[in-house]
């Protein structure tokens, strides 16, 4: 049986420790806003997986309690989608990598984010190791969705091969929940 990981959304900013707070507590709210649409409840389990083998398992905590201000925020979700796939990713990287998110990439990159060995941060905090690019679903046909979303998002990655980084493809299917991790 694969090892289980804890993501704990109140823990978020570790898993973006250069990151302005407000981002932190957007990315936070946009997931509990889409768990909560899904009517996940907090310790909730999930499979971390590649296309084609189970990596690990997670489960997936939280204490924000779901508002009225979120709806208003968010509106659906097909908009709160990216943002709550930013955070599950920072958070998935971090609790399966021996990476941290620290700095968000500039649009042309192909990606979402910039990471570095989480063990240097204090030494070679902006020292980029590899990159990592997001993508969410609401609600996968699995695993047709997936393999799509996974398929856009290396495309996308490509934009910055030039470095020569590894690059992580994370998409979380949050009606499932699952989800699904590559490495380029």
């Amino acid at each position: 049986m694969a090892e289980t990981v804890l993501l704990d959304l109140d823990k978020l900013n570790q898993a973006l420790p250069f990151m302005r707070t407000s981002l932190v507590e957007y990315l936070y709210d946009a997931a509990v806003f889409l768990l909560h649409h899904h009517r996940h409840q907090s310790g909730l389990r999930c499979e971390v997986r590649s296309l084609d083998e189970n990596l690990s398992y997670a489960t997936l905590v939280w204490t924000r309690r779901y508002s009225e201000n979120m709806i208003n925020t968010f509106g659906d979700t097909g908009y709160a989608v990216e943002f709550a796939a930013e955070g599950m990713a920072c958070l998935t990287i971090r609790a399966t990598t021996k990476y941290t998110a620290i700095k968000r990439s500039q649009r042309h990159d192909g990606v979402d984010f910039w990471l570095a060995e989480s063990d240097d941060l204090d030494k070679f905090a902006f020292q980029f190791a590899a990159r990592m690019e997001s993508k969410g679903i609401t609600e996968a046909r699995y695993p047709s969705d997936i393999k799509i979303k996974v398929d856009e998002g290396i495309n996308q990655s490509k934009r910055s091969d030039e470095i020569r980084l590894p690059a992580y493809i994370i998409v979380t299917d949050f009606g499932k929940p699952v989800i699904v991790m590559v490495q380029r």
